[in-house]
């Protein structure tokens, strides 16, 4: 009789510890990973979001951010949000043709975690849906509205230098195909790799190399290279105060509306991630329950402003 009644403790033992390894109880809450190209002042607005997230829906939300700017250790992050048990992750993609980060995308997806893209998408993956601005509709909005500035500024809109992002990224393709679609004839087209180092560098030499052309103005599809300022850029100030000449930024950091408003012909386009990161989180959440998301592509608006 004691081995019998062992054997029973044992097996309801067994089986409880079976039932918290899944984690099924009432108590368990949800975790959700939000996972941005970068960890800057252009993301702020994001992340704030995010973080708001947890009282908004009761669940725990993590920010992450991959400690290189490439997809590869970006996959790398994403099977380790996997191991650690995450109920779902938002994601921005660094590079949406990489096949290791469409297969980290798809092994997340395969081992139960929810996944859906912000801003940068992955449309060939596994994942659940994609919330962000029309990268093509935003680079015709980059183009009309520098062609505006230039002509404010009784400038023609060529001559102008184009600053992007991580060559490769099909968001940041698609703005740049779309910008070249209406303003054709540029001076030049610089790849940070969003480092912003190489893109403040890229900048001065562009204006310096270039001066002779003359540069009528900047655009940057990517905001790396302005994200300590476009004060910190050198002979910025003098192409937009001095000479007049039109600039065109992505994203509103302060220090960048600061600027704009502080210079005769320049703009910004300003991306709604508050929304992008609020209606995924809330897109996930459905996605873990088993409800249907709705539409798997909706766009956020995108405004320029001065």
């Amino acid at each position: 009789m004691g081995f019998r009644l062992l054997y029973v403790v044992a097996a309801v033992v067994g089986l409880w510890s079976g039932l918290t390894a899944c984690d099924r109880s009432p108590e368990h809450r949800t975790t959700i990973a939000v996972v941005p190209k970068v960890d800057d002042a252009s993301v702020a607005a994001a992340k704030a979001a995010a973080l708001a997230a947890r009282d908004t829906y009761g669940i725990a939300v993590r920010w992450d951010v991959s400690r290189n700017p490439t997809a590869e250790s970006q996959a790398e992050l994403i099977g380790k949000l996997v191991t650690a048990g995450v109920d779902g992750i938002l994601l921005s993609c660094i590079d949406a043709a990489d096949t290791g980060l469409r297969g980290a995308i798809d092994a997340a997806v395969e081992a139960g975690v929810a996944v859906g893209t912000f801003d940068s998408d992955c449309p060939n993956s596994g994942r659940s849906f994609y919330i962000g601005s029309d990268n093509a509709a935003a680079g015709i909005l980059a183009a009309e509205t520098v062609q505006a500035l230039c002509e404010e500024g009784g400038r023609p809109a060529k001559g102008i230098g184009v600053f992007a992002g991580v060559e490769g990224d099909a968001a940041m393709q698609a703005r740049i195909d779309a910008f070249l679609s209406v303003v054709p004839d540029t001076a030049a087209l610089f790849w940070s790799g969003d480092v912003p180092s190489t893109g403040q560098t890229q900048v001065t030499d562009f204006l310096t190399d270039y001066a002779q052309l003359p540069v009528n103005g900047v655009v940057f599809l990517s905001s790396v290279p302005v994200i300590d300022g476009p004060g910190t850029i050198a002979r910025l100030d003098s192409l937009c105060r001095e000479a007049a000449g039109a600039a065109v930024f992505f994203d509103t950091s302060e220090p960048v509306v600061t600027f704009v408003r502080s210079m005769p012909h320049c703009a910004a386009l300003r991306q709604d991630f508050e929304a992008m990161v609020s209606g995924g989180i809330e897109r996930l959440l459905r996605v873990i329950r088993g409800e249907a998301v709705g539409e798997t592509i909706t766009y956020t608006p995108i405004e320029a402003v001065r």
